[in-house]
């Protein structure tokens, strides 16, 4: 989606330009494995980089310079790279159309798009791809004979309907980015939502039917994937940030305690005599109840496999059994780290860094992935 391409080499470099920091995976594809070969990041929490900076081109300079003192400390070379923008900038979704010839579907598509992008169609880059095919069911079935029906097969693009994935984002946000990479000597591939680098790395091809809810620092990713597709994408305005904004609120205590007991060793949670209530997560449940009672509707025979849980907010002690005991599913911790070999120096920090590097290893698994198809 959205795509860039230059280059193919075997080592990959994924960037995900994150709103509280900046994460850097370098991995490497050799022997039919994915190895992990760097890894870093630079928080943007510091006054530096305060984000109410007024002008553009100031906070541009800023996220620049982290990133090429970063690159620096990580001793990255100039190789493929593929970066993110945050979901919210961007569109996903699915419509249904009458199969028809691509040449006119082009225009169909471009004219569909107008119902779900506010701005100027070109301000935007957009992509698609068909994802499903149905034949006219009925017609086949009002078929007397195997010849009639094999005609209809035949013929089935002209009667049947197609849904199609259509992927937006804005061109600025993608200039944007490009700019910021590019300026630190990386070799642009890829551009994409990080909503399929989340789904890449935590779902990936798995057969299934999956729910991710990536809680950020200030916004919430919520993915349902289908058979390694996305059907369902929501963006909320909510994070992590609210999460200790609670606890201090609850405990009467300073936000800087508040983020030290937000990733402590007691459940603050689900035990009734120190239980904190935290309004962001029943907003959370109440869009995921949402999301699964709507999919079910319309897909009774699916089944949710779990729901998983990623993000630095995903470490929070209890939070597992939290969304499990009010969503009554399945919850498990996201592990973007699974099928890739880590030296084992360093797999006690992949451990602690858990799914917080989620969509850097997705971007860079996009490199992977493009390297073993050629």
């Amino acid at each position: 989606m959205l795509e860039l391409f230059k280059t193919n080499k075997n080592h990959f470099i994924g960037v995900d330009f994150g709103t509280s920091s900046i994460k850097v995976v370098e991995l490497s594809y050799t022997d039919k494995q994915t190895h992990l070969e760097n890894y870093g990041f630079v928080s943007l929490n510091s006054p530096e980089h305060d984000t109410s900076v007024n002008k553009a081109s100031s906070l541009e300079q800023a996220l620049n310079d982290s990133l090429k003192k970063l690159i620096v400390k990580m001793s990255v070379k100039p190789i493929s790279t593929y970066v993110s923008i945050p979901g919210f900038s961007g569109l996903v979704t699915i419509i249904e159309l009458p199969d028809m010839p691509e040449d006119e579907l082009a225009k169909a598509i471009q004219f569909e798009a107008h119902k779900y992008i506010p701005s100027a169609l070109d301000e935007v880059a957009m992509s698609w791809e068909i994802i499903e095919r149905k034949m006219d069911v009925e017609k086949l079935q009002d078929q007397g004979s195997l010849i009639s029906k094999l005609k209809l097969k035949s013929e089935s693009k002209a009667s049947g309907k197609i849904k199609v994935l259509l992927v937006a984002a804005p061109k600025k946000d993608i200039e944007h980015c490009d700019r910021l990479v590019s300026g630190v000597g990386l070799e642009v591939n890829a551009i994409e939502l990080e909503t399929f680098s989340i789904a890449r790395s935590l779902v990936g091809d798995s057969s299934g039917t999956f729910l991710v809810a990536d809680i950020g620092s200030r916004a919430t990713n919520i993915i349902l994937v289908e058979k390694g597709v996305i059907r369902v994408n929501r963006n909320i305005d909510a994070g992590g940030d609210e999460i200790t904004s609670a606890i201090a609120e609850g405990m009467n205590i300073s936000r800087p305690r508040a983020e030290t007991f937000k990733k402590g060793d007691k459940d603050m949670l689900n035990s009734n005599e120190t239980a904190i209530i935290v309004p962001v997560l029943d907003l959370l449940v109440g869009e995921l109840r949402r999301i699964i009672s709507a999919y079910k509707e319309k897909n009774k025979s699916v089944t949710i496999e779990a729901l998983i849980i990623s993000g630095g907010t995903s470490k929070m002690k209890g939070i597992e059994e939290y969304f499990s005991r009010t969503l009554g599913e399945k919850v498990q911790i996201g592990n973007p780290w699974r099928g890739i070999v880590v030296n084992n120096e360093v797999a006690p920090f992949v451990k602690e860094m858990g799914s917080s590097f989620s969509v850097a290893i997705g971007l860079a698994m996009r490199g992977v992935d493009d390297y073993k198809r050629k």
